[in-house]
């Protein structure tokens, strides 16, 4: 089975060119040639004219066949091939004109073909090297003016020149064509250097062909020189050379191109050629005024040429220029003027690598956003700029001041130990916490600040601005004021850091790589009767590196880092589940889950709470929430409404660790709770201190005034639970009945102390 070849990267600009235009190139080519030797001079221009033109068609069919920067390229050469074969032709026509105009068309054709091929190399240099130089030009012109200038002052010097003899036109027609070609010449040099083409045989071959016509067009200068007022204005041999020309530009094209990537180049190169060019046009200023018989045409060239070349200098002035302002505006923040992240980086690198090291201070405005949302962004804009200010003047002379972004700022001190870096971040700490006056307002900014050293912590210039930064949040998190970076912190922030990210996933994704939620229930038992009446659910995190890890040890985390509601929404659907499963077992139970503060506000708490009744099948009444005095305190009128919302669904309320926040008894009244926990701390002195028992005994009283049910919480023993019972407690939870273990463990408990019940009662 025959299948078409593949297509492979830069098959297309490889093809070989369609036969029949190559084969008649060659076959008019060489008849061209016969034409310009054995014919008379108007059937060489002739054939001349024709042999272009077909150059020109070869070029046309072979940039089709060519995509890319290849296609660019050579489709400028193919219009200069055609601008050559217009150009023979117009030669043609003027000879035919009476007034001696041999040479005219030739060399206003040679100038137009020159500058398209011109534009062709820089082209291909500025995709080949990415660089575009709007000089090219400028230095083309400049470079002309100079050469034909440079031209016709060595014609006037050598010795028994026929110059004053050669016919005007004749001589500038040299004059300019060699000029232009000599441009050509150093132009396909240089990009052939500065594109990497040396090795690109089209690139020699233009490079070859240049060189040849101008090595004809220097031959023609000297015989026109020599025959004086007999010499032509283009003799058979620089027309046919240029009509090598344009056939070299469509052999050039046909050849294979050299594979190799484009590459990165200055503009250095143009550059000095234009300083190249000025020195020249000068010099020839200087040389044409200190000779005898000096032209004015000269010393016109050369000026004009020193004026080209002298507009890439002022370019580059000007580049510059904007350079170094673009360079400064890189490293600078544009709302407090001061240095930006970049710029920072930079110094601590450097300063890093000094003989002294360096200090890093992390500056963190407290509790800025409070700012921005009460006073709107443009009094946030201002205070950041007055902090800044002040931040700068405070560090002038000391170090560098940085805006890493936000309401955050940087320091970096080169040579600053632990201790120098304290007290110049206690300065600004002093300095930040002045009054800012904004818009009318006096507003007040406290700063939490990071301090890390290479004298304490190693050279690691990567690691500086992590534990700066590291040590700028622990000072945060204890408030503000100012922490120095210490190993044995930031490995625990670094652990809490990845456990965090672990209880991320393993809340929010599926396959258990993260582990997953289990839990541990605790029983609740009748103080009157001992049978157990609930359980309370407790949250354990089976982990597969840490085992299972407690509450106390990522429920802080998920609190602080708000996923609290997605631990919680697990707990509830588990919890009810195990419930209902318990009934049907025989152990009709209420069950008890702890509700957070970021749960209380949680828009979507209730309907969470009754998708879990719904799903487990589990009546509300069956199902208590605990929500600690402290998280009621918080805010006592958001609590007041969730939980009557919830109360209102037959849900029961529970007042946890009652006694360790400072409730008011008002609130106390209004809250739609159904049961009162005595924290384990009151629990645990019971039997050693009166004063305990006495408050323990004003809260049973209490709790029964209010139609609350009493729960103890912690007791551990026998004697403690005896003392509950003479005080009216109604219900008691802790090791002496059992710990808290998995539903199946704790399903023989449960057992067990409802048979010891029925034992009692009976």
């Amino acid at each position: 089975m025959f299948r078409a070849p593949r297509h492979r990267p830069g098959a297309a600009a490889d093809a070989a060119a369609p036969r029949w235009p190559v084969r008649a190139l060659a076959v008019v080519a060489a008849v061209a040639v016969a034409t310009a030797v054995l014919a008379p001079p108007a059937a060489g221009v002739a054939a001349g004219a024709v042999t272009a033109a077909l150059a020109a068609v070869v070029l046309r069919a072979r940039v089709r066949q060519l995509t890319g920067t290849d296609a660019q390229v050579w489709r400028w050469a193919g219009r200069s091939a055609a601008v050559v074969a217009v150009g023979l032709v117009a030669e043609l026509v003027a000879r035919m004109l009476p007034g001696g105009l041999d040479g005219v068309g030739l060399t206003a054709g040679a100038v137009v073909a020159s500058a398209v091929a011109y534009q062709g190399l820089v082209r291909w240099n500025r995709l080949r090297t990415a660089v575009s130089d709007p000089g090219d030009w400028l230095n083309a012109i400049g470079s002309t003016l100079c050469a034909l200038a440079l031209g016709l002052w060595v014609v006037q010097q050598l010795p028994n020149s026929g110059a004053a003899a050669v016919p005007v036109v004749a001589l500038v027609g040299h004059l300019v064509r060699l000029s232009v070609m000599t441009v050509m010449l150093g132009t396909a040099l240089t990009v052939s250097a500065i594109a990497d083409l040396r090795r690109d045989a089209r690139a020699l071959a233009l490079v070859g062909v240049i060189a040849g016509l101008s090595l004809v067009e220097v031959g023609g200068l000297l015989r026109a020189l020599r025959l004086g007022a007999d010499a032509p204005g283009a003799g058979p041999g620089v027309v046919l050379a240029w009509t090598a020309f344009a056939v070299g530009l469509a052999v050039a094209a046909l050849l294979p191109r050299a594979r190799s990537a484009r590459r990165y180049a200055s503009s250095r190169a143009t550059t000095t050629g234009s300083i190249i060019v000025i020195v020249a046009g000068v010099v020839l200023l200087l040389l044409d005024v200190f000779t005898a018989g000096a032209d004015r045409a000269v010393a016109l060239l050369a000026a004009l040429g020193v004026f080209a070349a002298s507009g890439r200098v002022f370019h580059l002035v000007g580049e510059l220029a904007q350079l170094a302002t673009s360079r400064i505006e890189a490293r600078t923040d544009p709302l407090t003027g001061v240095a930006n992240r970049r710029a920072l980086i930079e110094a601590v690198e450097e300063a890093s690598g000094g003989e002294g090291g360096a200090a890093l201070l992390i500056v963190d405005l407290d509790k800025f956003k409070d700012v921005n949302d009460r006073f709107g962004h443009a009094v946030g804009d201002a205070v950041l700029i007055a902090v800044a200010a002040r931040l700068d003047e405070a560090v002038t002379g000391r170090g560098l001041l940085a805006r890493l972004g936000g309401d955050e700022f940087a320091v970096v001190l080169p040579g600053a130990d632990a201790a120098a870096a304290v007290r110049v971040a206690q300065r600004l700490a002093a300095t930040v916490a002045e009054p800012v006056d904004v818009a009318a307002r006096t507003i007040h900014v406290a700063t939490s600040i990071g301090v890390a050293c290479t004298a304490l912590d190693g050279r690691a210039e990567g690691e500086l601005l992590r534990r700066a930064d590291a040590a700028m949040y622990l000072a945060k998190r204890a408030g503000g004021g100012i922490r120095v970076f210490d190993h044995d912190a930031d490995t625990r922030a670094r652990a809490e850091r990845e456990l965090l990210e672990d209880l991320r996933a393993m809340l929010t994704t599926t396959g258990g790589e993260h582990g997953r939620l289990v839990l541990h229930y605790q029983p609740q038992v009748d103080v009157a009767t001992g049978a157990p009446v609930g359980v309370e659910a407790l949250v354990r995190w089976d982990h597969p590196t840490h085992g299972v890890l407690p509450p106390v040890a990522f429920l802080e985390l998920a609190e602080a880092h708000g996923v609290m509601q997605l631990v919680t929404w697990q707990v509830l659907s588990q919890a009810t589940a195990q419930a209902v499963r318990w009934r049907d077992e025989g152990l009709d139970l209420r069950v008890a889950v702890n509700l957070s503060t970021s749960c209380l506000e949680e828009p979507r708490l209730l309907g969470v709470i009754e998708q879990a009744l719904v799903s487990a099948g589990l009546p509300s009444d069956r199902l208590v929430v605990e929500i600690t005095e402290t998280s009621l305190m918080r805010d006592p009128q958001l609590a007041i409404r969730v939980t009557q919302r919830i109360a209102a669904q037959g849900i029961g309320i529970s007042i946890d660790d009652y006694g360790t926040g400072y409730s008011s008894l008002a609130y106390l009244n209004d809250l739609p709770a159904g049961e009162l926990k005595i924290d384990r701390s009151f629990t645990a002195r019971l039997t050693a201190d009166p004063r305990t028992r006495a408050i323990v005994a004003g809260t049973v009283q209490l709790g029964h005034h209010l139609g609350l049910s009493v729960v103890a919480e912690g007791v551990e023993d026998a004697e403690t639970l005896e003392v509950l019972r003479r005080l009216g407690c109604d219900r008691s939870q802790g090791y002496f009945h059992s710990r808290p273990m998995p539903a199946a463990e704790l399903t023989e408990t449960l057992r067990g102390l409802a048979a010891a019940s029925a034992r009692v009662t009976a």
